[in-house]
């Protein structure tokens, strides 16, 4: 399993984040894709490798359209939708869709009455360029999974809409609480509201570096005159071995027994697009012998209770069971497989360093089978055959 090790002990800045995986070998061309995929306007982009302090690293400077108009047309729960639009697949959609979230949730847990909305529109512009440009960038490098040093706040005050405001930021403390932290002699805003989302989005785990064979190092830099040290950071790149540990999550359940069952369809979207991992109704009886149905939901601990809530109004029921649970998953990496009408992303599954498990992505499918008018079934049904050669192989090498 591929890991990404984000050294963020001289913190975390977007721009940052991104030079260091352009730097560690992902591709500009790749990212802008990606922005036209999202129909986000276009922004100029300019990647440059430069020299400081005898090393290199690559910068990253982004001018941004006015995305006013934009944020207007996509605000908030528009962004699921945007997303879903899109032809990004899934392992790139649910990260992005992360950072949105929590960066939304920390507004309106900070700002009860709105930010001033040129800073939401700024903050909101870096987040989404930048923050699908780093997941864009994993993705391309095949990373399934990122860790995170302790975070390196930095130290003093930042003006913000003429007002000066603590260092960290009150949104980047809200980003990061639960997180290990540091402070730093160094004045200046070192993690930044954009960095918070980010890393506090794709962190499987903070720690120190974990046992890997490292493959690549990258490294980012901020060119900023004024700063006598301008904020450079590290993203290691290696693979693990050995298992997987375990996440753990929240299962929410509700019996459902009295609702007209077109409603479902609704409420599955929506649960989807605040960020649920999985939906899923079974049917049952309840007393009185009435038939119904349980609603089962998979989600992230830290989107339980925003989800309970849009059960317990979007449903008829009258409560939500919740807790927590341990969860195992199979490593999992990314391969191509030929057919006769295109190439097909494949989703494998590792266990004990074997192939165990070869599932087409289904999106894919569905695009070539409506560009060929032929059924999906049979595309998904050649890309499996093609795939399930690979099962009882060592991953070793992917």
């Amino acid at each position: 399993m591929r890991v990404a090790y984000i050294q963020a002990s001289t913190g975390v800045r977007g721009a940052a984040l991104l030079g260091a995986l352009l730097d560690a070998g992902a591709s500009i061309e790749t990212i802008q894709r990606g922005w036209q995929q999202l129909a986000l306007p276009a922004a100029e982009t300019v990647a440059q490798r430069v020299t400081f302090a005898g090393q290199t690293a690559t910068a990253v400077q982004l001018t941004t359209p006015d995305l006013t108009s934009f944020l207007a047309l996509h605000h908030h729960t528009g962004f699921g939708r945007l997303l879903e639009a899109s032809q990004l697949p899934e392992r790139v959609r649910q990260p992005l869709l992360a950072m949105v979230r929590r960066f939304l949730s920390a507004v309106e847990n900070r700002y009860p009455d709105g930010p001033p909305q040129a800073l939401f529109t700024a903050w909101l512009t870096d987040l989404l360029y930048l923050g699908s440009g780093v997941v864009l960038a994993l993705d391309e490098l095949d990373v399934e999974g990122c860790e995170v040093s302790p975070l390196n706040l930095g130290s003093g005050h930042v003006e913000d809409d003429q007002t000066l405001q603590p260092i960290p930021h009150p949104l980047t403390a809200e980003l990061v609480r639960d997180c290990p932290v540091v402070g730093s002699n160094v004045p200046g805003e070192l993690t930044t509201i954009d960095g918070a989302a980010m890393v506090t989005a794709l962190a499987a785990r903070f720690g120190p570096l974990p046992s890997m064979t490292l493959w690549r190092t990258g490294y980012g830099l901020i060119l900023q005159d004024e700063a006598p040290l301008p904020p450079y950071m590290q993203v290691m790149l290696g693979d693990v071995e050995g298992v997987v540990e375990g996440d753990r999550i929240a299962v929410l359940e509700a019996n459902i027994d009295d609702m007209n069952p077109e409603f479902y369809e609704a409420i599955y979207a929506r649960l989807f697009a605040q960020g649920a991992l999985d939906v899923t109704l079974a049917p049952m009886m309840m007393k009185k012998n009435r038939p119904a149905n349980k609603l089962t939901v998979l989600t992230p601990l830290e989107l339980a209770n925003a989800i309970a809530q849009s059960i317990l109004l979007e449903t008829s029921t009258f409560g939500v069971r919740m807790y927590e649970v341990q969860r195992r998953k199979l490593d999992r990496f990314w391969r191509d497989v030929e057919t006769r009408c295109g190439v097909i992303p494949v989703k494998c599954g590792v266990l004990d360093g074997r192939i165990v498990q070869a599932a087409p992505e289904y999106d894919a499918c569905r695009q070539l089978a409506e560009e060929h008018g032929i059924p999906v079934r049979l595309i998904y049904a050649e890309a499996a055959g093609r795939a399930s050669v690979w099962l009882g192989e060592s991953s070793e090498g992917d």
